[in-house]
């Protein structure tokens, strides 16, 4: 098979195999060549090819073992190769709808939808359709114009007539989103997806698509700052598209309490009843903050039991599982968890890399790879403060004259935060730490103990110091209970490859550095 054959395919294996965001962003834009009788693929940077290595050169080699298994592996280098299309897929499937007959067959929903997206090969549609199909599909599906009679002209349409339509259409609008409480900001499309949101954003379009069926509630929870509020905005957004008759509205917490007490001062109980009886979607942001308002909650409880019965949908966030809310009614903890309960995870290190190349995109700046990783390590816990991180560079940018943010300006625009990043982490910090996570005392850390409860956090712990200090491998074996270097160096090592094969070990290790380094 010649590398002209073979990459086409491949194409549409990542194709079907990754988010489509990732791939949009790192698969599709490669070239690749041939040099000395070795298939290369390009990267545009010496950057590029390295996020190429580590997150996608195993599945472009397996392609490569079960399509070429003769050709010798890949090389990924920088420069610029020969781009190929796509190929197609032959034989049009309907894409698959979420399993919901598996859930009514006892599946937990969490079950079915991690089944379904982590499917070897999904279902996708056949051919993408030209611009040109579907216009003319569009076309042909159009109300026939009535006829003129004859000698009658077609007048064009005046710019006063055009203003208003377009001002009237302006006003609609605005009044929907007033209406609705909706962001147009908040949107599936302006969504970047990860490991951390995967997941609850394949729920959270399933249920857009179909509310008020299987997942209801929707119980999405996470720490602030992790995009629940655009997720379950993006879920009321979609349903209008598709059906503007819809009745949607989200609110905070403190909107719905608000409004409850006026209805008790104002003795109008019938009228706040019919005023959320009447949605199709409901959205309320931080739940929690309803415990311990005895009133307010019993309220909701009825709400909540007329949404259910009436199968519309309820969408609620909060920052903590749901029977982790003290203070809140045992009724409404047993009933939160009927539906579909999700975490949000603090994003990854390419999921932060590409949302600041879309709010790049979208504010119409260029930003260079190695600026976007410098800010990405740099704000690793919370997409908000990523955001916002990004917002000061790109200001800077345009104050500044300066079209491209490179990192010599992001440097200079964050460097109140670059200086509360690098407080003093002693390996003092970091036992203690990883001790309080795995729920282990500090003393076995320490200790001789070498099961594995305990060998594996104290390796984990040896290889963040590594990380984050400047110790060197004898100093950490001091500091680790007076232990050789060479079993620091055997942790570490240990821990790297962990983290590249288990994905449960890779987390937790990524949510140690950020509550390490805040």
């Amino acid at each position: 098979m010649t590398l002209a054959e073979f990459w086409p395919l491949c194409l549409r294996r990542l194709h079907d195999m990754l988010p489509p965001g990732q791939f949009a962003q790192w698969i599709a834009p490669l070239t690749v060549g041939e040099e000395g009788g070795v298939w290369v693929v390009y990267g545009k940077n010496q950057f590029a090819c390295n996020m190429l290595k580590s997150q996608f050169a195993g599945k472009i080699e397996a392609v490569r073992e079960e399509l070429a298994a003769g050709r010798s592996a890949f090389v990924f280098k920088p420069g610029e190769g020969v781009r190929y299309e796509m190929a197609a897929v032959e034989g049009a499937v309907e894409p698959a709808e979420p399993s919901l007959h598996a859930v009514s067959e006892g599946m937990p929903v969490q079950e079915v939808l991690l089944d379904e997206l982590q499917s070897e090969e999904p279902v996708k549609p056949a051919v993408s359709k030209t611009a040109a199909d579907i216009l003319a599909e569009r076309m042909k599906n159009l109300p026939h114009e009535p006829r003129q009679a004859a000698g009658s002209a077609s007048r064009p349409e005046s710019a006063a007539v055009a203003k208003a339509r377009t001002d009237a259409q302006r006003d609609a609008e605005e009044a929907r989103y007033e209406q609705t409480n909706l962001s147009p900001d908040y949107t599936f499309d302006t969504l970047v997806e990860g490991k951390g949101n995967r997941l609850a954003a394949a729920a959270a379009q399933a249920i857009a698509e179909s509310p008020g069926q299987s997942y209801n509630p929707f119980f999405l929870y996470g720490s602030t700052g992790l995009g629940k509020t655009h997720l379950v905005q993006a879920v009321g957004n979609e349903l209008l598209k598709n059906r503007p008759d819809a009745k949607v509205r989200y609110m905070h917490s403190d909107d719905y309490i608000r409004s409850f007490m006026k209805a008790v001062r104002n003795n109008t109980y019938d009228v706040f009843k019919q005023q959320y009886k009447q949605y199709d979607l409901l959205i309320i942001d931080d739940i929690q903050f309803i415990k311990g308002k005895d009133r307010t909650m019993e309220e909701f409880f009825y709400l909540y039991n007329h949404f259910h019965n009436e199968k519309k949908q309820l969408i609620l966030t909060c920052d903590v599982l749901p029977a982790k809310i003290e203070g809140m009614d045992d009724r409404l903890k047993s009933r939160f968890s009927w539906g579909l309960t999700l975490e949000l995870e603090p994003p990854e290190l390419e999921m932060r890399i590409a949302i600041l190349q879309k709010k790049a995109e979208a504010a119409g700046i260029s930003i260079e790879d190695e600026a976007a990783l410098f800010i990405a390590n740099l704000i690793r816990s919370n997409v908000r403060e990523l955001e916002g991180a990004f917002n000061r560079v790109g200001a800077s940018s345009r104050f500044m004259n300066r079209p491209v943010i490179d990192i010599d300006l992001a440097r200079t625009a964050l460097q109140d935060i670059i200086a509360e990043k690098h407080k003093v982490i002693t390996a003092d910090i970091i036992i203690d730490a990883v001790a309080k996570y795995y729920r282990i005392k500090i003393s076995d850390v320490l200790g001789k103990k070498r099961t594995r409860n305990i060998a594996r956090p104290r390796q984990v712990a040896m290889s963040l110091t590594k990380e984050l200090t400047t110790l060197s491998l004898p100093s950490i074996g001091d500091s680790f209970g007076g232990r050789d270097h060479t079993t620091v160096m055997h942790g570490i090592r240990a821990v790297a490859k962990l983290r590249e094969e288990d994905p449960e070990l890779a987390q937790d290790y990524e949510k140690l550095l950020i509550l390490i380094q805040n």
